[in-house]
């Protein structure tokens, strides 16, 4: 029996960080919408973890959130390296307060990229819970 309640009210919560990433980077934060990219994609592995009736632990970092969720395994290197990038911008975008260096090699091109890669990600691990119903 799954808590597919649970899983989706993280999974509404996916859908508006992922909305909320885009709004930024119309706007030009590119900061934030780096940052709701990770917070959509921790979201949604925590979605995937109550669906398989897993304890959905306060983590933040993406990769240990795969590993819990049993897919990482699944996951190719450059997967992996995205989502080591945006736990570290997690971290330092919550902490830092010299917006200019946190700025720093951030393009409307990169958050694009990263957009991309969260919304493919995301439609990966729905997949996954649809599969396993």
């Amino acid at each position: 029996m799954t808590d597919q309640n649970n899983s989706q009210k993280w999974l509404d919560r996916v859908s508006y960080d992922l909305d909320t990433a885009k709004a930024m980077l119309q706007t030009g934060r590119l900061i934030y919408a780096i940052f709701m990219c990770q917070q959509s994609l921790e979201k949604c592995f925590k979605a995937l973890l109550a669906y398989k009736n897993k304890e959905v632990l306060p983590l933040h970092n993406l990769r240990r959130l795969a590993e819990e969720a049993s897919v990482i395994q699944e996951l190719e290197d450059s997967a992996l390296m995205k989502l080591d990038y945006l736990s570290s911008y997690y971290i330092n975008s919550r902490y830092k307060e010299d917006l200019e260096q946190l700025s720093r090699g951030i393009t409307e091109s990169l958050v694009s990229d990263f957009i991309n890669f969260s919304e493919g990600m995301i439609t990966w691990l729905c997949q996954k819970m649809k599969q396993s119903r």
